[in-house]
């Protein structure tokens, strides 16, 4: 293939890719990500920037100590964040040419994600 021809292939896949570039960024801005206890006490849901956009708490949780409740509702709100930015991660590897994406990992991630 002459590199002409791979510069201008290369040149419409990174034009159709910015144009979904908008939908990528709403689908970003309306992410909420929820995380549950295992016993459902606790439940926390984020979006975009870690922020809280709502924590529920079964009345069962008036059984706990104070601090452990503390800690509970510290463990779901981060959990919560690092779905979302997982889900966010996935979200921006859409616009990545195929096999692009992969390189890239989250602090804390090997390369298959986890």
């Amino acid at each position: 293939m002459k590199a002409e021809d791979l510069f201008g292939s290369s040149l419409r896949d990174l034009q159709e890719r910015m144009g979904h570039l908008e939908e990528v960024q709403d689908r970003i801005r309306n992410l909420a990500v929820t995380a549950e206890s295992e016993d459902k006490l606790i439940s926390a849901t984020v979006g975009p920037g870690g922020r809280l956009y709502e924590l529920k708490l079964d009345p069962r949780v008036r059984r706990l100590e104070t601090h452990e409740l503390a800690e509970r509702i510290v463990t779901m709100v981060n959990e919560a964040t690092e779905l979302l930015q997982e889900a966010t991660a996935e979200t921006v590897q859409t616009l990545m040419p195929e096999g692009v994406g992969e390189m890239f990992t989250l602090p804390g991630q090997d390369r298959e994600g986890r």
